[in-house]
């Protein structure tokens, strides 16, 4: 016996029980044990009871849906439990675009927040239970629990690239690659001699790719990369802020930094200030995402535009291709700059 079901807005009475059965060409007792959760009712009989209810002006709830479909509507969207989870603005802005999409498609989704690496594999043994249709994971880590998800065959989609060249796992980026390569080139278009990254988490694929396009601007432009002008961030400002610090510290020198998102950008500002030093006039700042604050800020942040809304439509999208056994797709978002006043 599954677990009891409900219609919403409210449960039907017995006397709506006789409409749904009449409507459905069934008994009342065979009504009551679909709503009920009774999963020995024929699939035949469960599906004409659930078309029937919403005829009459009611709605399954997902358990009902499910014994009839085999759906639950239902999509899990995993963020590892880290301290930039759900302090950036970035996830709330992806999280939006995957809401989007998915109240249009009759969809809901399940916010996960939860350290992927947990030694219980807790995370995966819900995933493999049936209790939702698909898995999206936002900020890809190198974790074999996704893999595992994915070869248990539930639809899985990544928001980043997949550490693992070889997988087949479909996902959604922006070109962190690019981007990176974008905001370093123009510092050096700019004037700049001498120009500093803060990586986000390289554990990330994001913060591996952007410091690529860091070293990949020195490549193209015949400048060697320093390694004392890369400093390991982890997205906050907080780390940012002491990094930015310590690159100061050992190299005056420096005259332009690229922080590898917006929040590491106001913190680079903020401790320059503190030195006494001036942006973009002694030093020039650009960051990445394009987000709210860097519009807001003062100065307003010159950064690297990614299209964070994109990407969650892109993601939902794509989950709802394969729910539908569609071909899977790879989407790569163009990034550009956005010019204020930082650099």
């Amino acid at each position: 016996m599954g677990a009891v079901m409900t219609l919403t807005p409210t449960s039907p009475s017995r006397s709506t029980y006789a409409e749904i059965a009449t409507k459905a060409g069934v008994s009342k007792a065979t009504v009551s044990r679909v709503l009920n959760g009774d999963e020995r009712v024929h699939p035949d009989r469960t599906a004409a009871v659930i078309a029937a209810a919403e005829g009459l002006g009611y709605r399954p709830n997902r358990a009902a849906r499910a014994l009839s479909t085999g759906r639950t509507g239902l999509v899990a969207v995993v963020i590892d439990d880290e301290p930039t989870a759900l302090s950036d603005p970035f996830w709330g802005v992806v999280l939006a675009g995957i809401s989007r999409v998915f109240l249009a498609n009759d969809l809901h989704s399940l916010l996960m927040v939860t350290p992927l690496g947990s030694p219980d594999g807790a995370i995966a043994h819900y995933l493999e239970g049936g209790e939702v249709d698909g898995a999206i994971f936002l900020q890809v880590h190198k974790d074999e629990v996704i893999k595992k998800v994915a070869e248990q065959g539930l639809p899985v989609v990544l928001i980043g690239r997949p550490f693992d060249e070889d997988s087949d796992i479909p996902f959604v980026d922006n070109d962190n690659r690019g981007g990176g390569l974008q905001a370093t080139k123009y510092l050096f278009d700019r004037g700049c001699k001498q120009v500093a990254t803060l990586t986000g988490d390289l554990e990330a694929t994001a913060g591996q790719d952007r410091l690529a396009g860091y070293k990949q601007a020195h490549i193209e432009a015949g400048r060697e990369v320093n390694n004392d002008l890369v400093a390991q961030a982890n997205w906050t400002f907080e780390s940012a802020k002491i990094m930015t610090l310590r690159l100061l510290a050992k190299n005056p020198d420096i005259d332009g930094i690229f922080a590898a998102n917006d929040i590491m950008a106001i913190a680079a500002i903020a401790a320059i200030q503190e030195r006494g030093r001036r942006v973009p006039d002694d030093i020039a700042v650009v960051g990445f995402d394009d987000s709210l604050l860097s519009q807001t800020h003062r100065p307003a942040i010159t950064t690297v535009r990614q299209d964070i809304i994109g990407l969650g439509v892109a993601a939902a999208e794509t989950m709802i291709g394969l729910l539908q056994d569609h071909e899977p797709k790879i989407d790569v978002l163009a990034t550009e700059i956005m010019i204020r006043e930082t650099a």
